[in-house]
């Protein structure tokens, strides 16, 4: 794989875990109110577009940039969860949109396939000194010679709610992921708007290397990510390239009051 197409991967995931909300397994989502979800506050046909940037370094120091824009759309919500459907199309002149299959994931971010156990424990987490009560599930799935290990940390009274999430997977693809919220009421401006929300870490990690992002959030926005910036460095620590992601635009469908 070329340095862009590698860097390009790494985009692509961070963008995943970014516009998935943090939440429980099946078993125990309709505990969850829709409306403390990043999706499921809002109504079938809500998407929201990001630009991606990504610069490569390559060895001899050369960087190239490449950018895209990625279309999700929240295609359906039942009691579970949402389904989504992801839009890719290069800024070039002769790109051509590519569309992803719908896919239906729990409010965990998780598929519905595999074989699945759940554990539910309280926790509390440390967010600027502030500790905050937490459900902590933990969620295995295991799909053949796959295992995936999902803990996550739900506030339900502490907005954004869905406060760290911790990815694990064993088996012939490896990856560690790490999601986390750091400041819980931020204001980020982009273009002419101001928006509010909560500021985020992601780090994903595999035997490839490691990338970093810096994320900001609002509950405005569908799958809320407003703006990310990171960096991916290879199993040596030197640095491979960048990564931005930036709001483009967005349509947010309010749900209709039940009768």
């Amino acid at each position: 794989m070329t340095a862009m197409g590698s860097e390009l991967r790494w985009a692509w995931l961070l963008l995943v875990v970014a516009v998935i909300s943090l939440g429980p397994s099946v078993s125990v989502a309709e505990d969850i109110p829709r409306e403390q979800h990043a999706w499921g506050r809002f109504a079938p046909g809500s998407w929201t577009r990001i630009r991606v940037t990504v610069e490569s370094i390559g060895e001899n120091g050369q960087k190239t940039k490449r950018s895209e824009l990625v279309t999700t759309r929240l295609v359906a919500v039942d009691e579970h969860g949402v389904t989504l459907q992801r839009e890719t199309v290069g800024t070039a002149k002769n790109d051509k949109p590519q569309k992803t299959k719908p896919v239906t994931l729990n409010w965990d971010g998780t598929r519905r396939d595999g074989t699945r156990s759940e554990r539910v424990s309280l926790g509390e987490l440390k967010i600027l000194g502030r500790s905050h009560t937490c459900q902590t599930h933990s969620v295995t799935r295991i799909i053949g010679d796959t295992r995936v290990t999902t803990k996550s940390w739900y506030s339900p009274d502490t907005a954004p709610y869905f406060l760290k999430q911790l990815i694990r997977v064993g088996g012939p693809k490896p990856r560690h992921t790490a999601r986390e919220v750091t400041r819980i009421k931020a204001t980020r401006k982009v273009g002419d708007k101001s928006y509010p929300g909560w500021e985020a870490r992601t780090v994903v990690a595999d035997p490839a290397g490691r990338a970093r992002m810096l994320e900001f959030h609002s509950h405005l926005v569908p799958g809320s990510l407003v703006q990310a910036t990171g960096e991916r460095h290879d199993p040596d620590s030197a640095r491979i390239g960048t990564t931005t992601q930036t709001l483009d635009a967005f349509h947010a469908v309010p749900v209709t009051p039940a009768p």
